[in-house]
């Protein structure tokens, strides 16, 4: 017996026990609802230029014609909401990092003046920008950049010098084939004195015919992976000059005759700001991208059918969701990223509070949120871009197919954990920070009160009684939410503690922290992303029907990080310990709750309201009409172009290749 997979898919949507539109809203947030619902009108109105089914067959150079095209139009018809079209298109634009690293940049560092000169041109696009600053040679390690810009008094002008080949920039976005200007990260030289990395506008290509400025060696670095609609440049200087007046200059000024002066209350790492910036975009776009796959996957496996129960021969094959093991991996990765985008709207809301506090001239947050920027990076693209791979192979054979929705959304995400910061070495930044804050606790030092610090004053020392060393059974404990975090943070202040201890008293130095510090950063980043989880859902009213189902994906979440590895749970000190038949219980409650949060995972998805356009996928099909929609595809493959399949491509290769090869053998009575 055969099962219409769309019938399949609307029985899974009558299951729902919330408001399918009311989650959407709280989950994206009403800003984002309307104008996804905007542009989407703009988009199916010009099919001829924003549809994107073509996009499977399409060569580099084709890709990038189309998204310049589209670009070009977008422009035309808005300036606003443009990161929300390139969340439907879902593939980047060659402009997109100068809205994204070029103009915050300026934004965050210029003076005034300099908005006014470099600013406002490139928000009218009468100027095009990148940022520049990973060399050939330096990614990771960029305080030994190589590029400099040395102040010549004579001219009043910054000489502009790449003085090996590894001191090229290279992966920068928007540089390939589009820009005009670059804000280059520069080694500062004024009068023989180095002073640091600082950012300087440096025009690159002409207004006039966009050719490269004398000195300037700037193109495009060649076929990638995938994110192939981005041309990715590499650029070189040969003593180039400009004014002095290109340096961004807020934080630091270099006068007429070469006074050097800084804003004494400023964070020395403020002229790195642009790249915590672009760690919470990353946040941010992360649940977005998790969401599509998660979409996709969901979807199809409760649609398609393998094996028929047992005793029952007349009955239909069995949903794949329905099996245990599907739904282990599928169910925590929906949780996670329901997770993922209510932690973006509170790190966003952090995040701007430490941009205000900035212009206010006060650096206090900038610190904390460089470490949970790093934590939050780390985690949310490991986390997509893994869970892009298992939503694919938990989709089988035709997860394979550029039609499923995977490959390119997995080729284009894949780089976000080695940009802005390679996540190994991230993990580093955010330990420490709380190193150096729970010995700062501990020698009785000024400390700063933050979640973070609060976390560590709250378990550092403490002997109070928890939850899970009281009188509560395993299952009270599975569901209450504060005890859960109070574990992960319990267990993340027992790892500062210990790795703490072996820097300040067995003097290990950092370079040989670098294991310790992935597990720090991993459980300091599972309290933050509970914490943040938490805070977002208890803004609804405690008898809102999103609730209840809000909470069970709390729950999967949190005991997905409490039983990720278990080890760390058996070496907490023994007054918070677990028991090996605690922590047999709570993986018994994960268990349950997945199996809870399955009847619901048709509506959950559907509640993160992605678009047909946006997946582009046939396995994902709002109207469950997968198999429909891969047949209509294939016949769109060139090679099946023309008459009953048969074109001139397909006669020119049997003319040349596989009627010889016929021929030969048949003559020759080989094989």
């Amino acid at each position: 017996m055969t099962t219409n997979t769309a019938e399949s898919i609307s029985l899974e949507r009558s299951k729902a026990s919330f408001p399918i539109h009311e989650m959407e809203v709280f989950i994206n947030g009403q800003m984002y609802v309307s104008k996804r619902n905007k542009v989407l009108k703009l988009l199916r109105a010009e099919p001829h230029i924003f549809d994107q089914k073509d996009t499977y067959f399409m060569s580099r150079t084709q890709k990038l014609e189309k998204s310049l095209s589209q670009e070009k139009r977008i422009l035309e018809l808005l300036s606003t909401d443009i990161p929300v079209i390139y969340m439907i298109l879902d593939w980047p634009s060659p402009f997109e990092l100068s809205r994204l690293m070029f103009m915050p940049t300026i934004e965050q560092q210029g003076t005034e003046e300099q908005k006014k000169a470099f600013l406002e041109p490139a928000q009218k696009y009468e100027i095009i920008g990148c940022y520049a600053q990973t060399e050939m040679g330096h990614g990771s390690n960029i305080r030994s950049l190589e590029t400099t810009a040395t102040f010549v008094e004579e001219t009043d002008e910054l000489e502009i010098n790449s003085p090996t080949l590894t001191a090229t920039k290279w992966w920068i976005g928007s540089l390939g084939m589009v820009s005009t200007h670059a804000c280059l990260m520069t080694q500062l030289y004024v009068k023989g004195k180095h002073y640091g990395l600082f950012p300087v506008i440096v025009p690159i290509r002409s207004l006039k015919d966009h050719r490269p400025l004398p000195g300037v060696m700037v193109g495009d670095i060649g076929p990638k992976m995938g994110y192939n609609t981005m041309d990715n440049g590499f650029l070189r200087f040969n003593k180039v000059r400009v004014p002095r007046f290109n340096l961004l200059q807020k934080y630091i000024q270099v006068s007429r005759d070469g006074t050097v002066t800084r804003l004494s209350s400023a964070d020395p790492r403020i002229t790195y700001g642009t790249m915590v910036t672009a760690r919470a975009g990353i946040v941010n776009d992360m649940g977005k991208k998790l969401a599509k796959a998660v979409t996709i996957a969901i979807r199809y496996t409760s649609v398609r059918r393998q094996f028929k129960k047992e005793g029952e021969p007349n009955a239909p094959e069995t949903p794949v969701l329905d099996y245990d093991i599907v739904q282990y991996r599928l169910v925590p990765l929906l949780a996670k990223n329901y997770a993922m985008i209510s932690i973006s709207h509170e790190f966003m809301s952090e995040y701007a509070k430490t941009v205000s506090l900035i212009e206010q001239g006060d650096f206090s947050k900038l610190k904390e949120m460089h470490a949970i920027s790093c934590g939050l990076k780390r985690w949310s693209s490991e986390t997509t871009i893994y869970g892009i791979d298992t939503c694919r192979h938990a989709s089988g054979g035709h997860g394979y197919s550029m039609f499923s929705g995977f490959n390119d959304l997995f080729t284009t995400v894949y780089p976000n954990i080695i940009w802005e910061g390679d996540n190994y070495v991230l993990a580093k930044q955010t330990a420490m920070y709380l190193v150096k804050a729970a010995h700062a606790l501990q020698s009785n030092a000024a400390l700063e009160n933050n979640d973070s610090t609060l976390m560590i004053k709250k378990f550092f020392n403490s002997r109070q009684s928890y939850p899970w060393s009281g009188g509560a059974s395993v299952k009270e404990f599975a569901s209450n939410q504060l005890a859960l975090m109070d574990l992960l943070g319990c267990k993340a202040v027992f790892l500062v503690k210990n790795l703490s201890e072996k820097i300040h008293s067995q003097g290990q130095n950092w370079e040989d922290s670098s294991i310790q510090s992935q597990h720090v950063a991993t459980a300091h980043s599972e309290y933050i992303i509970c914490l943040y989880f938490y805070r977002h859902t208890s803004k609804l009213p405690t008898n809102s029907p999103l609730r209840a189902i809000l909470d069970v994906l709390f729950n999967i979440t949190a005991l997905s990080f409490i039983l990720r590895n278990t080890g760390e749970l058996y070496a907490l000190p023994q007054e918070s310990s677990l028991s090996r038949k605690q922590i047999i219980g709570l993986e018994e409650e994960y268990i349950k709750s997945i199996k809870a949060a399955r009847k619901q995972a048709v509506p959950l998805v559907d509640a993160f309201g992605i678009p047909d356009e946006g997946l582009n996928s046939s396995l994902g099909k709002y109207d469950g009409n997968v198999y429909e929609d891969l047949m209509e595809r294939a016949l769109s493959e060139p090679l099946n172009a023309g008459s009953s399949g048969h074109n001139q491509l397909r006669t020119e290769l049997f003319n040349n290749y596989i009627g010889p090869v016929l021929s030969n053998n048949s003559k020759s009575g080989s094989l």
